[in-house]
């Protein structure tokens, strides 16, 4: 405390002034404990407040997390109620299971984890057992209870809707959503008997966490340690055992609340602290009142250049560019920003009316701003102007009115350049309607046209057609030179078929290799026929890749209208059927649309329908075509030879069916059929023959291959030993990688694995060396023309030859003669079969002819 002046001491004595600057100090530290006090109670109510909004805010974060939970539970329980209650999946996954129709058509496969994040898709029978599993959007043969490592949470019963809760999967918690499969809407006989049960689970694990959580402003969102200390920022999962328990960063609004409240009140404080020594010590000292005032001005002043400062800094470090207009809409500031931005320097703008700029919105600009009203922000968005460079550009503009110094409205804003966002927004429009690869119109660009011009109402004289065109020999381009020239041989496609057509015309990619082509005016059959003809003719063109010359070619399915249909969607049903029936007839043509191809349809698919009948009621039975052994002049093997007995056509030959059920994929249930019964079959024979089973080279590349031939030999109590798989040459060279590993799962199971119908194939030295066949089935083909052909003798002998220099067993097959049998002996055959030695025949038949009491040498001879 500064002394008393000495003239306060003259006037007053020193006594009195002794008092009286007692009396100063003890008011001026009575006034401070007092504002101590009330600071410090202040400023406890201000932590007490925050402590409890941040516990607030922690349950808030945690009722929206579980809400995030229970809305994706929703969102899984929506998409499995869509694929359960529906008739195809009905069909294709609870009463056969259909991998071509689940998985590969992609209905219910890998799309579901592309698309939704559904680690796991499943299929349950009745019984609870897997039939079809989808896992990490590959199709796996992995059951639920073996992927889960634990029994599987309670599924849905019968009369469930779809249900889902939350359980731990690997430390984390995930979905598990179950619904019984039902046939929808279609009538099934057996709707009300025991149902599959589909099943999707998603693990949730830190990404999934961190997305769920940031949709509701949680950041951060994990999965504690189970030792972690109880905190406010945690959710307990309900349900699970283990408990888990989810974590998240605080938002600590409370904390945020001291942290701006607690220095203004410091502020305030020292402010209050300051204003009271001025007023109590103002009568003494005045002459330090005025320092202290001129002081705080200069302070100030400062403050508020460095306020200043601090606006033009930010001016200039912002994104925007910042500008100002006088009364007349003339620029009179622009930040740094604008010539980086515009190209502009700022000196070319100032003073030049904004409306100049802004040309293209010049007159709603020029009213926006005059127009009396109120006197608020304003924002105009998507503006455009011409870059300094030429380039159009956009912007949104913030306008705020303001008062001069001389009572003038004035203007200040920002614009903040947003021509990314526009460009985008366009591409994605156009995406919307359009082929990325192509460039060309996509299916609802397709369908919009075509129903416009249907609304036309075309007529006979002056036909609408739709062509319907996929690529010949595509698959091999992808496969030998990889899908970056696959995607350039569709653009260069692409481009040809536009130049074929008019501009009245469109042409669209359906995707893959598939397009589609609307003939919009003067469709008359011999138009068709020579743009047909065009199509084919460039498209078969060579197309030149990186200095490869790729050869592919067209089918083509051609509808019109109003002759075959009215409706968009069934002109394209329609061209599709005409497009299959191109490609049965032999690829690269056109095939008009006829009433009798309906039929056709119809037929296959009765025939197909007939097919599903005969696996669940057993229509089929085997016979067995013997095998003689030259060395041991014995019968010492048997094929098994699937007949269907139909119930109307009698007994169908396996090539009249075989190749639709590689078609629909039901080849997978006959296999397992023919499997299963040639095992239990041979199991119960007194003679241990050796049986082959022919497994088709669609199926051979189907999963579960090696488990099915398990299960029968296990079943049936078969030695492996006894058992032959025999696949075709070109089987193992579709995917030689896959192939090579599944023949060594069978060889660990001590199966044999012949060659059938070798020769006929594309198999080399390399083949037989890289597989571990045991024997070659030497194709009839080189057996007819025995022994009266030099050429074929020569042929079967040096195939021979070539299966005794890799160790293999020989067996000539179509073998009808003795003159045929005489010379493969000759030639060190092994083995024969054929009608001389047995047709095929029942197992009592091929029982008796063992039995029978002959020479081993003659005992084929006997056979009836």
């Amino acid at each position: 405390m500064n002394p008393i002046p000495w003239r306060y001491r003259t006037l007053f004595g020193d006594n009195k002034a002794r008092q009286t600057t007692t009396f100063i100090r003890r008011s001026l530290l009575l006034m401070m404990g007092l504002l101590t006090l009330v600071f410090a109670c202040v400023v406890i109510a201000l932590l007490v407040i925050s402590r409890h909004i941040d516990l607030q805010s922690d349950r808030q974060d945690a009722a929206l997390l579980a809400k995030a939970l229970e809305n994706r539970q929703e969102i899984i329980r929506s998409h499995l109620s869509d694929s359960a209650f529906w008739g195809e999946a009905w069909n294709h996954l609870h009463e056969n299971v259909d991998t071509r129709w689940a998985y590969d058509r992609d209905n219910l496969g890998g799309s579901l984890y592309r698309d939704f994040g559904y680690e796991g898709l499943f299929v349950l029978d009745p019984q609870g057992q897997t039939r079809y599993s989808v896992i990490n959007g590959k199709l796996s043969d992995q059951s639920l209870s073996d992927w889960l490592g634990s029994p599987p949470p309670v599924m849905a019963t019968r009369e469930d809707a779809p249900t889902s809760r939350l359980f731990a999967f690997g430390g984390q918690p995930a979905i598990f959503a179950s619904a019984p499969i039902t046939p929808g809407s279609n009538l099934v006989a057996d709707a009300d008997g025991p149902r599959s049960t589909l099943i999707f689970i998603e693990r949730l694990n830190d990404a999934k966490l961190r997305q769920l959580g940031s949709e509701y402003a949680i950041h951060q969102t994990h999965v504690l340690p189970g030792n972690s200390a109880h905190a406010s920022n945690q959710l307990t999962l309900p349900g699970i055992t283990p408990p888990l328990v989810l974590s998240w960063q605080q938002s600590q609004p409370g904390r945020q609340l001291v942290i701006w409240v607690l220095p203004l009140l410091l502020l305030l404080g020292g402010t209050t602290v300051m204003m009271a020594i001025w007023l109590l010590r103002n009568a003494l000292q005045k002459a330090r009142m005025v320092d202290e005032n001129s002081f705080l001005l200069a302070q100030s002043r400062l403050a508020l250049a460095a306020s200043e400062r601090r606006f033009r800094d930010v001016a200039e470090a912002t994104t925007d560019w910042i500008w100002e207009l006088d009364e007349a809409l003339r620029f009179t500031y622009l930040s740094e920003r604008f010539p980086n931005l515009t190209g502009y320097s700022i000196t070319s703008w100032i003073g030049r009316p904004v409306t100049d700029f802004l040309h293209d919105e010049a007159q709603q600009l020029h009213h926006w701003l005059t127009h009396p009203g109120e006197r608020s922000h304003r924002r105009l968005l998507h503006c455009s102007y011409l870059s300094a460079q030429g380039s159009k550009r956009y912007c949104h503009i913030v306008i705020k009115p303001v008062i001069t110094a001389d009572g003038v409205v004035a203007w200040r804003g920002t614009a903040t350049d947003v021509t990314l966002e526009v460009e985008a927004q366009a591409r994605v429009q156009y995406l919307s309607s359009h082929d990325e690869l192509t460039g060309l119109p996509n299916r609802t660009r397709m369908r919009e046209f075509l129903e416009g011009k249907l609304r036309a109402q075309p007529t006979l004289e002056n036909p609408l057609a739709m062509i319907t065109l996929d690529l010949d020999k595509f698959k091999p381009v992808n496969d030998l030179f990889g899908h970056q020239t696959g995607d350039a041989v569709l653009h260069e496609v692409s481009q040809r078929l536009r130049s074929c057509l008019q501009e009245a015309d469109l042409v669209t990619r359906q995707g893959g290799d598939e397009f589609i082509l609307i003939i919009a005016e003067h469709a008359t059959p011999s138009r068709l026929e020579a743009i047909c003809q065009r199509l084919r003719d460039e498209i078969g063109k060579p197309v030149d890749i990186a200095g490869n010359e790729i050869f592919i070619g067209a089918s083509m399915g051609i509808a019109t209208a109003p002759r075959d249909a009215q409706d968009a969607g069934e002109l394209l049903r329609l061209s599709d059927i005409a497009l299959y029936q191109a490609k049965n007839a032999g690829r690269n043509r056109w095939v008009f649309y006829n009433p009798e191809m309906a039929e056709q349809i119809v037929q296959r698919r009765e025939m197909e329908k007939s097919l599903r009948d005969a696996i669940k009621h057993g229509q089929f039975q085997l016979l067995w075509q013997p095998r003689y052994n030259m060395k041991t002049n014995s019968i010492v093997a048997a094929e098994a030879l699937i007949r269907w007995q139909h119930p109307q056509l009698g007994l169908v030959m396996p090539d009249q069916f075989i190749p639709l059920a590689e078609e629909t994929g039901l080849i997978v249930d006959i296999s397992t059929w023919v499997l299963n019964t040639a095992c239990h079959e041979a199991q119960q024979w007194p003679t241990p023959l050796a049986i082959s089973v022919n497994i088709s080279a669609v199926e051979f590349h189907t999963n579960g291959l090696a488990e099915r031939v398990a299960s029968a030999l296990q079943s049936s109590g078969l030695s492996a030993s006894r058992l032959e798989i025999e696949v075709t040459e070109n089987a193992a060279l579709w995917n030689p990688d896959a192939s090579l590993q599944l023949m060594q799962s069978l060889k660990a199971q001590g199966v044999r694995l012949l060659v059938d119908d070798f020769g006929t194939g594309y198999s080399s030295l390399s083949y037989l060396r890289k597989f571990p066949f045991d024997g070659i089935k030497l194709d009839r083909s080189f057996i007819t023309g025995l022994p009266d052909t030099d050429n074929a003798s020569l042929i079967a002998e040096n195939i021979i030859g070539l299966g005794k220099a890799f160790s293999l067993s020989v067996t000539a097959e179509g073998v009808e003669t003795s003159a045929q049998f005489d010379r493969l002996r000759s030639l060190r055959c092994d083995e024969v079969q054929g009608y001389l030695i047995g047709k095929p025949m029942p197992p009592q038949r091929l029982l008796a002819l063992l039995q029978a009491d002959t020479p081993p040498e003659y005992s084929w001879q006997f056979q009836s």
